[in-house]
């Protein structure tokens, strides 16, 4: 099916409200959408920071020792980096040692033109899957896709929200027309009743009984026109300009429902498109990266250190090429806080997948509904419509006896209330198609779609 909104006007309207306005609005100057996108941005520079734990670290260190016997100089440049591969950390750099150091200082002695060195530390139990570097990183992407997640699920809802409020307005609008007109009806005929009651053609009673008619449906009108007003206020909440700023919603307008039948646009059953259900996907994946950092962390550490090293010009006291390969190993006496996390992570998982059971079911339950009740919806208004019909021409046919002195007043008013209320009852009917067909694209997670899906 495609919904379609088309707003007919008089040639003196000089703003009509559409469906498209709502929508764009709502889109792109709605404040608290805005919000969520700056928080998405934020998100982003977080990813960024911890994408920093990886960056190359320099360092440059000097030390000058002055004294009568032992005068020298020592420089030393280091590149250092902590990599994501196998949680490997590299190091490379230049030192330099001159004059003259004390035997227990002499690893500081270099060539003339110093030293050049390299290595690499790996790990083998503790921080081999996973580090605290590279789980924040992936936390931080998870959450990134999660605040992209949020801002596109508030898009959702309050387009949702401005819509309904805009089907609303519309219908209220029709309701006001529809009750005008009724009221309209009566007022014009009172003036006809009181002169032929003036001329002894009429009784008091008729006049009386029209004048209650009158007051009636002018009591419908005010109640109408408050509803509109509120309605109007509350649309008029997500209907903004560029700057933020709100717009007015006009006063008055005359907007009617069009439908055009199109099978190739049914609402499809799949809900993979909820944010809310990729939201408890993600939520479930970070609590797995963080089980999975602290179920690690209980491991001995063992790590496996290289560095090699060669002098660029002769030094006779030492080789010009060295290499050092050493392991560094320690294991922690108590390890509660990884043990309790563990424990606590494992419960957390399990309470996700409950949650996440429940919405899917009560998602499609709810999907479900709306889509079989907007299809009577549009059966209603299908059958109020030919009611319509049918309750006008009695009007009409009533009315015509009554100018021939075979009916009553009071049966004229009851014909005339009866074409309003089943005017009026068949406009809720399509109201309430349009708003079935827009709460299932809010849990289908196709509302961002084109607007006549």
């Amino acid at each position: 099916m495609k919904l379609l909104l088309v707003c007919l006007l008089s040639m003196h309207w000089a703003y009509a409200l559409t469906e498209e306005d709502v929508t764009k609005s709502v889109l792109q100057h709605f404040p608290l959408i805005e919000e969520a996108d700056l928080k998405a941005e934020a998100a982003r520079g977080e990813l960024t920071a911890a994408e920093g734990a990886f960056d190359h670290k320099l360092t440059f260190k000097s030390r000058n020792r002055i004294e009568e016997k032992y005068d020298n100089q020592y420089f030393e440049t280091t590149l250092e980096r902590q990599t994501a591969f196998g949680g490997t950390s590299l190091v490379a750099g230049h030192r330099q040692g001159l004059g003259h150091f004390p035997a227990y200082d002499g690893k500081y002695q270099t060539s003339g033109a110093g030293e050049i060195f390299a290595g690499l530390s790996v790990p083998l139990l503790r921080n081999l899957r996973t580090d605290e570097f590279r789980t924040d990183l992936r936390l931080k992407q998870i959450e990134t896709k999660q605040a992209k997640l949020q801002a596109n699920l508030k898009r959702m809802v309050y387009l949702h929200k401005a819509l309904s409020y805009y089907y609303k307005w519309i219908l209220e609008t029709q309701k006001l027309k529809i009750n005008r007109g009724l009221f309209d009806l009566a007022r014009a005929r009172q003036e006809m009743i009181e002169k032929k009651f003036r001329a002894g053609d009429l009784e008091k009673i008729k006049v009386t009984d029209n004048q209650r008619a009158i007051d009636k449906r002018s009591g419908e009108v005010l109640k109408n026109e408050i509803e509109l007003n509120k309605i109007r206020a509350q649309l008029a909440i997500y209907l903004r300009d560029a700057q933020g700023n709100p717009l007015p919603v006009p006063q008055e307008s005359n907007p009617e429902f069009v439908l055009q039948k199109r099978e190739s646009a049914l609402i499809s059953r799949d809900v993979s498109r909820n944010p809310q259900l990729e939201l408890l996907s993600l939520e479930r994946e970070k609590l797995k990266l963080e089980g999975a950092f602290y179920d690690q962390s209980r491991l001995p550490g063992l790590n496996v250190e290289l560095l090699g090293a060669k002098e660029l010009s002769a030094n006779d006291p030492y080789d010009p090429e060295r290499l050092q390969v050493g392991v560094k190993f320690d294991f922690p006496l108590e390890n509660r806080k990884a043990e309790g996390k563990t424990v606590a992570y494992d419960y957390k998982l399990r309470a996700i997948d409950k949650n996440r059971q429940y919405l899917e079911s009560e998602i499609l339950q709810q999907l479900s509904f709306f889509l079989g009740a907007g299809t009577d919806s549009k059966a209603r208004w299908e059958v109020t419509s030919r009611e319509f019909e049918g309750a006008r021409k009695m009007a009409d046919a009533e009315k015509n006896r009554w100018s021939q002195g075979a009916s009553d007043l009071f049966v004229v008013n009851l014909r005339e209330q009866d074409v309003a209320d089943v005017d009026i009852r068949r406009w809720t009917a399509l109201y309430d198609y349009h708003q079935y067909h827009l709460d299932a694209r809010l849990f289908s997670g196709t509302i961002l779609g084109s607007s006549d899906q």
